[in-house]
């Protein structure tokens, strides 16, 4: 249940050498893992949303095969989902998932693109105890945002699939959290626009 795959906290934030090693250990072949050997190799590298956007691009060519042959013509919704839908720490509560008709608003200057939203429940070592209540309710937000939006959930089980959906759509609306703050920076180094909501 809980996730050590805190991609956005690693490349924006800072994890200690412990977290990045149950980063390794539990998820290896991932781009995150890529990111910790590239950036140990190039220590040199001071940029360093050059260095993964480097590595998600090639990703992306790799496993093209796995996302949706019309992402490039798309709007991508993120939805910060899991503990912050319900917990109850701090850190939790300010991240709270966006309200529908937010999104609609946001989905206004998207024209007809096709709609996806990419996002799962996450919970992390600091997440709060109440995980079966944060389940049920980021279930039931993340089934109203799709039939409200007439979205596609894209359920790949994977978060860097999400990551690469996120970066090669044409448009991408910002969710809560560092996750979506990665894609954000990572579409900003492509020159692609992104909607933003200015909240971590």
């Amino acid at each position: 249940m809980i996730s050590y795959y805190r991609l956005g906290d690693l490349v924006l934030l800072h994890l200690s050498p412990q977290e990045e090693r149950k980063l390794l250990d539990n998820h290896p072949s991932t781009i995150g893992s890529s990111y910790i050997h590239s950036r140990e190799v190039n220590a040199a590298y001071v940029n360093k949303i050059k260095l993964i956007t480097d590595i998600v691009v090639e990703y992306s060519k790799a496993n093209r095969h796995l996302l949706p042959t019309d992402i490039n013509n798309s709007v991508v919704i993120h939805l910060r989902l899991g503990d912050v839908v319900a917990g109850t720490t701090d850190h939790e509560s300010v991240k709270r998932p966006h309200s529908i008709q937010y999104l609609q608003e946001k989905l206004n200057d998207c024209g007809d693109l096709k709609r996806y939203v990419i996002g799962a429940c996450f919970f992390a070592e600091s997440s709060s105890t109440n995980v079966d209540e944060c389940r049920d309710k980021s279930n039931l937000y993340l089934n109203a945002v799709l039939n409200e939006t007439n979205s596609t959930h894209l359920n790949s089980g994977v978060a860097d699939i999400d990551l690469c959906s996120g970066v090669l759509a044409k448009q991408f609306i910002q969710g809560k959290g560092f996750f979506s703050q990665l894609i954000v920076n990572i579409r900003k180094e492509l020159n692609l626009p992104s909607i933003e909501c200015n909240t971590c």
